[in-house]
């Protein structure tokens, strides 16, 4: 029976479907199969990386143990727990990393054993040395079974990388076969594609509607894109206007207010009694809470929009931490704590900005005697001239600032949104939370805008001490806004 050429025309559009769909079936998966292959070499070349990191930090912090061993300098045990912090962190990327692999998971599992083991002899070395019994300790430390652990260690990640080399070389290949078979597909789906497209002329004019049609429709898209935009930008600088009136119309009249509460309770305008003092006392209090809320959330608001900007002048630094513990010890005083400096005698000249680091300081020392309840705070201070810094790694000259106490301690499942803004925990389940939650986070921010950073160690119910690392020289003025 003769065909109409209506209905070869719904032949040839049905073929031309079904081909389009196999080479659409095969070119997904075939780029799902490559996508995969891509993700499992990265994978592996990460686990290789991350082992030669963890076999130099090893290898550093066995330096840093035996430069400590030799001339007992405490300098190097800096180096040796930086070095020790990336062990751990090296060895918890690879536990990751192995997920779903039972024998690269039992070849971590040794190599995280030998590691414990190594660590545990590294501190034993260190103790023995700090006990003044540095024949012991060098002794420790010259041992064979020091040597035999090393090789160990070497060993068991020589075998990390020898299988994930072997799985690599699998992969490459595995994806290559996939390669060659996708693209053989494509070419002859394309190629038979191709001969039966003056049968789809008809399909293919009704696509090119259709893509007139997405075209107006993308381009409507844009527009409104566009306007969205726009309006964003628009509300950002209304943003921005609402913070500097806010920062003049809040403060002004709460500065206003502590003043005359100050003139009040300087008995100018006349005696008061007992009950008045003591209204009038809750309202200085009252105001200047809500004044340090809102210059926090003003603060913050203004690091988070890239408007703060910090300026790089001298000064000397030890009268910024005398003057910052004067100012919080009658709060230490009042809760009967014990406030202790330790300030190294050569500090001298410091260039950053005066009052950030003012502002920093008073946040991290009024928390300290916030989440203490007895015992003492020490601020100490020192002048390191070869730190080196976490995102070189070159050394230069800081100064090192400590805030410890022996407070309640900050629990490790609360660590990793410590400084994020509004974040709060509770010292006490039968007290309230106070403050805005964002002391912290606007600490750890301006320390970023100086060319700083922050650090913190906690044991939960014994105390915690934080570390800010300062750089005694600026590079430049740094200015966001």
């Amino acid at each position: 029976m003769k065909l109409t050429l209506q209905t070869k025309l719904g032949i040839s559009f049905a073929l031309g479907l079904i081909m389009l769909s196999s080479l659409g079936i095969v070119a997904w998966r075939g780029n799902a199969e490559q996508i995969a292959s891509a993700a499992e070499v990265n994978r592996s070349i990460d686990v290789i990386t991350a082992t030669e990191k963890l076999r130099y930090a090893l290898s550093d912090a066995e330096t840093g143990v035996r430069g400590y061993v030799i001339s007992g300098d405490p300098s190097y045990l800096v180096s040796y727990r930086d070095y020790w912090s990336e062990v751990d962190y090296s060895v918890d990327f690879l536990r990751t990393a192995a997920t779903g692999n039972p024998q690269q998971q039992r070849l971590l599992q040794s190599l995280k054993l030998l590691v414990d083991d190594k660590r545990a002899g590294s501190a034993r070395v260190v103790q023995l040395r700090r006990e003044q019994d540095a024949e012991a300790a060098r002794q420790r430390y010259l041992s064979g079974r020091v040597l035999q652990l090393d090789e160990k260690i070497r060993q068991a990640i020589a075998d990390i990388q020898q299988r994930e080399r072997q799985s690599l070389a699998q992969i490459i290949a595995q994806g290559k076969a996939s390669s060659d078979q996708t693209r053989l597909a494509i070419t002859g789906g394309g190629m038979l594609t191709v001969a039966l497209g003056l049968a789809c002329y008809f399909m293919l004019r009704r696509d090119l509607l259709v893509h007139n049609e997405d075209k107006n429709a993308l381009r409507q898209a844009n527009e409104q894109l566009q306007v969205t935009s726009a309006r964003a930008q628009q509300a950002d600088r209304i943003k921005t206007a609402f913070l500097a009136t806010m920062s003049h119309e809040l403060r002004t009249p709460l500065n206003s207010i502590i003043g005359f509460t100050g003139i009040l309770f300087q008995e100018l305008a006349g005696p008061l009694n007992a009950e008045q003092k003591k209204q009038l006392s809750m309202v200085r209090e009252s105001s200047r809470h809500l004044l340090a809320l809102v210059n926090d959330v003003l603060d913050i608001s203004k690091v988070e929009a890239g408007q703060l900007k910090v300026l790089h002048a001298p000064f000397q630094l030890k009268e910024s931490l005398s003057r910052s513990v004067e100012l919080i010890a009658p709060m230490a005083e009042k809760k009967g704590l014990t406030l202790l400096t330790r300030i190294a005698a050569d500090l001298g000249e410091i260039v950053s900005d005066k009052r950030r680091v003012e502002q920093v300081l008073i946040n991290l020392l009024s928390n300290a005697v916030k989440f203490t309840e007895s015992g003492q705070i020490t601020l100490s201070a020192e002048q390191i001239d070869d730190f080196s810094h976490i995102e070189d790694g070159k050394p230069r000259p800081v100064m090192r600032l400590q805030i410890s106490d022996t407070g309640v301690g900050i629990s490790p499942e609360l660590m990793p949104n410590l400084f994020q803004p509004f974040h709060q925990f509770e010292e006490n389940v039968d007290k309230p939370r106070t403050g805005s939650g964002l002391g912290l986070a606007i600490s750890q921010r301006l320390l970023a805008l100086m060319g700083g950073q922050i650090s913190v160690e906690s044991k939960l119910g014994e105390g915690s001490i934080f570390t800010v690392i300062l750089p005694r020289q600026a590079a430049q003025e740094i200015a966001h806004g």
